[in-house]
């Protein structure tokens, strides 16, 4: 197996490269990151072989899948608030650069495409726990974007091609840097925490998420990869299927910090505005995808939040 991994030097492929060349898999990435980047030149280190390129141009994605039978397809514009002031440009990349990775599995030799969505796709849904069937009430270009890219992927990719959509929910982990938009709040809170900085809440604290450990995620990627029972092409939830309110992140990253380092003091949070685009309430249903592939997660967010903090009092 080789895999085309695109977005390899974000944070979510960034952890899944370095699983998959620890599990032997040869994996070529492909990222618009200068190959001087210190995490890519990590990977290159392990034995990833890199192409430095963009998904909006098909020659770039045909040279780094050369050769490569498995696609994960990470790469995208991932801000809410960027699709909004450019929606032009969202949809380039979103929609058209997930296009010409379809134009290329569909010439090549893949037997096998899982790509990326978002819990972005299912707004302002108030039948929790979200089943893969509530979306479509999108938000914001993004969002729009992502359930455009799950439609066309089940619908264009060719017939004997799988096909695993993941609409992942709020994604968090070591080496996620606070400009990462899966779950941005998470290394944002803990670094303000750190440096004695009030930690900022866009609304009242009681919207909810439903956060899951980059590590759980990847289990679940290479799950799929190697998985040969022919299970149907479609759209899964990856989450834990448990709502944690802003309030009780912030409270829970507090009390990490203090049992982790006890001179720190916790300071109070501070207020604004809730952002535009933003969703309430979100927590998934996973039944469907631990019916698919026997996969559930295994780090409750108490244990992944103090790993993490240590993590991040350790760097």
């Amino acid at each position: 197996m080789r895999v085309l991994v695109t977005g390899g030097a974000g944070f979510i492929g960034h952890n899944l490269v370095k699983t998959l060349l620890s599990n032997q898999y040869q994996v070529n990435i492909l990222d618009i990151v200068s190959n001087e980047d210190s995490r890519v030149k990590t990977l290159i280190q392990m034995g990833a072989n890199y192409f430095q390129g963009d998904i909006r141009d098909l020659a770039a994605i045909s040279k780094a899948g050369q050769g490569c039978s498995h696609v994960v397809h990470l790469a995208a514009q991932t801000s809410v608030s960027a699709s909004m002031e450019n929606k032009t440009l969202n949809d380039e990349i979103n929609i058209g650069g997930t296009r010409n990775i379809i134009e290329f599995v569909n010439t090549g030799e893949i037997k096998k495409v899982v790509s990326a969505s978002s819990a972005a796709v299912y707004g302002n849904c108030d039948q929790m726990p979200l089943i893969e069937e509530s979306a479509g009430d999108c938000l914001s270009p993004y969002a729009e974007s992502k359930f455009q890219n799950e439609q066309d992927l089940l619908t264009m990719v060719n017939d004997d091609i799988g096909v695993h959509v993941l609409r992942f929910f709020n994604v968090y982990g070591p080496g996620q840097g606070t400009d990462s938009n899966y779950a941005a709040v998470i290394p944002s809170f803990i670094d303000n925490i750190i440096l004695g900085n009030s930690p900022t809440i866009f609304g009242d604290g009681n919207q909810s998420r439903d956060f899951i450990e980059v590590s759980d995620v990847i289990s679940l990627i290479l799950l799929i990869l190697i998985d040969d029972s022919e299970t149907p092409n479609d759209i899964y939830n990856v989450a834990t299927q448990t709502e944690t309110s802003i309030q009780e992140l912030l409270t829970l990253i507090g009390n990490s910090v203090s049992q982790t380092e006890s001179s720190i003091e916790i300071p109070p949070a501070s207020y604004q505005s809730k952002r535009s685009g933003d969703i309430d309430s979100s927590c998934a249903s996973i039944s469907k995808v631990k019916s698919a592939f026997g996969w559930q997660p295994k780090i409750e967010l108490k244990q992944g939040i103090l790993s993490l903090v240590e993590y991040e009092l350790r760097s």
